[in-house]
């Protein structure tokens, strides 16, 4: 039985490119699980009050993860795709693969009431291949910034949270309508934000990461694109001149993908020094810590403000002192 909640979509890129198993082994694994799940049902037949009493909830993506968390069902969270690593408690949950390539049968032998799964990171044939098991769905998808609002109070409800989930719920909307506010009005700067180089990535504006950029006073410089995730090459990049180059990678790997503009001097923001790194995880994961890289790219375009321009007078602007909301951002 599936449970679908009417949502706009997201994409996060963590799962955009992941691999889709071949179809001959899921219908192995598919009838190996069905016997499994019979027995699994037959036994949890006599408990099944229970169940419903304290779910035994399966999250299969690190979003949804964080966000039952969030809402105070963490210790209702029995099994985890391979990808959720936040927050550190959840290094103890038993893992279950990935949507495109499941352990159906480990899967099954942690006996969830609830399965929650993220309609655009998931395979159209993985839900069905899941409901022809009788496996009670939940499928979830947030857009907007307001979306992870929403979803606190309904995983609460799911999670029988909701007391928990709702204090969570004011917490983001307060610290959502303080950075907006705090952010509002700043001088508009052109931004190219980089996924990856090899091909070149980018977001278009349909993404959450677009939403990000303009609450920071940011325009994201390829919104008019119609595919979510396109590809694009370094001449359309250089034609559109962007003030501020943000790179979704960080460490060695930022520091790679930095050094590789650097030879593109023409740039406005290689010549003025704008070519900042973010994390990928807090900037485009669809859960409350995404607050939290709202606040480092705001303080990035700040300081892109607060650099001197060759021969740009519009960057004249001094950087803010720091944000008073770094620490209630969760």
């Amino acid at each position: 039985m599936a449970i679908r909640r009417t949502c706009l979509l997201n994409l996060t890129l963590a799962f955009g490119a992941a691999a889709v198993c071949a179809s001959a082994v899921w219908a192995a694994a598919i009838c190996a699980a069905a016997v499994w799940a019979a027995g699994v049902r037959a036994a949890g037949a006599a408990d099944a009050g229970a169940a419903d009493a304290v779910p035994r909830i399966i999250s299969l993506s690190p979003h949804i993860t964080e966000l039952l968390f969030a809402a105070g069902a963490g210790d209702r969270i029995v099994g985890v795709d391979d990808a959720s690593d936040y927050p550190l408690a959840v290094a103890g949950i038993a893992r279950v693969g990935e949507p495109a390539s499941l352990d159906v049968e480990g899967l099954l032998r942690l006996k969830p009431t609830l399965i929650v799964l993220w309609d655009s990171g998931t395979p159209a044939g993985r839900k069905t291949q899941l409901e022809r098991l009788n496996l009670r769905l939940y499928v979830t998808d947030q857009r907007r910034l307001d979306d992870i609002g929403a979803a606190l109070i309904e995983f609460g409800r799911l999670a029988g949270t909701e007391a928990a989930a709702a204090a969570a719920e004011r917490r983001y909307r307060f610290d959502l309508a303080q950075l907006r506010s705090r952010y509002a009005g700043r001088p508009r700067l052109k931004v190219f934000y980089q996924v990856w180089d090899r091909p070149l990535y980018t977001l278009s504006g349909a993404h959450v990461v677009t939403e990000v950029l303009s609450l920071c006073g940011g325009d994201n410089v390829f919104a008019d694109l119609s595919t979510l995730a396109p590809a694009i090459d370094k001449e359309a990049v250089l034609a559109r001149d962007p003030d501020v180059i943000l790179i979704a990678a960080t460490g060695a790997e930022g520091a790679r993908q930095t050094l590789e503009w650097s030879q593109f001097s023409n740039l406005r923001a290689v010549r003025d020094h704008r070519v900042f790194t973010v994390d990928p995880s807090l900037t485009g994961r669809m859960a409350p810590r995404i607050l939290q890289g709202v606040r480092e790219v705001c303080d990035l375009l700040d300081s892109a403000r607060g650099r001197p321009a060759v021969g740009d007078p519009r960057m004249g602007y001094r950087r803010a002192p720091p944000s008073p909301l770094k620490d209630s951002v969760r």
